[in-house]
């Protein structure tokens, strides 16, 4: 017949087993435990829905207006003219691009300092989706001689360097320019332009205006 002391051995020993047992598994306590997310607080450079539509309807009266008139003046007088009023890219492509920037400037040892958004204008040219109206596209920036400057990655191959472009996004200054400027923007010749990688993201979907019903 089992004693106490073995009936009281053979209750304990799996009750022991099981709780060394979670003991050495801390990934699964914290599985049962996720720590919860940080909050993201809200940029500094957000602005209330007011003034978003003060800053919409200021555009309508200032500028679409003058870009329509302009527009169907010089095209056609008989045409209306859609100004487009706002561009989008989708979540995932604005991730995406961040990601491929910070890759491609690591790569040539330079550090990004500010993303540009420049306005455009699509040339009358029907291979354009959007001939004559207004756009914008981004580059990214990094500090040259205490000033920035949009740049592209350039390599051959093994090594990776930034050119560093001026605001119209050519590399080099005009002839007559001083020593200063040319150390800021070096000619580098053992690289051809199809060895550029470009960082310029554009080809958004630009859209006129809501009609109202």
């Amino acid at each position: 017949m089992m004693t106490n002391k073995k009936k009281a051995f053979y209750f304990i020993l799996p009750l022991a087993l099981l709780i060394v047992s979670s003991c050495n598994n801390p990934k699964e306590q914290k599985k049962e435990h996720p720590e919860p997310a940080k909050e993201v607080k809200p940029p500094t450079q957000i602005i209330t829905t007011k003034k978003a539509q003060t800053l919409f309807d200021d555009y309508s009266k200032r500028r679409a207006t003058l870009i329509k008139d302009f527009e169907d003046n010089e095209v056609d007088p008989n045409s209306s003219f859609d100004v487009a009023r706002y561009g989008y890219y989708d979540l995932k492509t604005l991730k995406n691009y961040i990601a491929f920037i910070e890759q491609e400037a690591k790569k040539a040892n330079v550090e990004i300092t500010n993303v540009r958004f420049y306005f455009g204008n699509y040339p009358k040219d029907s291979k354009y989706k959007h001939p004559r109206q207004n756009t914008f596209f981004i580059a990214p920036t990094t500090t040259v001689d205490g000033k920035d400057y949009p740049f592209s990655v350039i390599t051959d191959g093994k090594t990776y360097k930034p050119k560093i472009l001026k605001d119209n996004f050519l590399l080099q200054p005009s002839k007559q320019s001083t020593t200063e400027e040319a150390s800021i923007f070096p000619k580098i010749s053992f690289f051809n332009d199809d060895e550029e990688q470009s960082l310029i993201l554009n080809h958004s979907n630009m859209v006129p205006p809501p009609y109202e019903d």
